[in-house]
């Protein structure tokens, strides 16, 4: 009957580290691997460079997606813990009748 509120607050806490910490982590490294140095002056090197870089771009958006899915997690189990706490208030004192 009862949800362990503080419990899934905490599970909000910690989506929203980690969403915090893999955008952060990605804001780092996403200059290194968004402009590749191409390995030498020819045209295979150029164009493998630019592939790359593509490919780097494919693979921020994607993860940017899954930062902010993971901060919409947080946030709905950080508004769960909330409307649990309410709810089990609410029965606490109607069992109390």
């Amino acid at each position: 009957m009862f949800v362990d509120a503080p419990i899934v607050a905490g599970q909000g806490a910690a989506e929203a580290a980690g969403g915090a910490m893999t955008a952060a982590t990605l804001a780092g490294v996403s200059p290194a691997i968004a402009t590749p140095v191409p390995m030498g002056g020819e045209e295979v090197s150029v164009l493998l460079a630019q592939a790359s870089a593509a490919h780097a771009a494919q693979f921020l958006a994607a993860t940017a997606v899954g930062v902010s899915q993971r901060e919409l997690f947080a946030a709905t189990a950080t508004t769960s813990a909330a409307a649990y706490t309410a709810m089990n208030a609410l029965s606490q004192a109607s069992l109390a009748l």
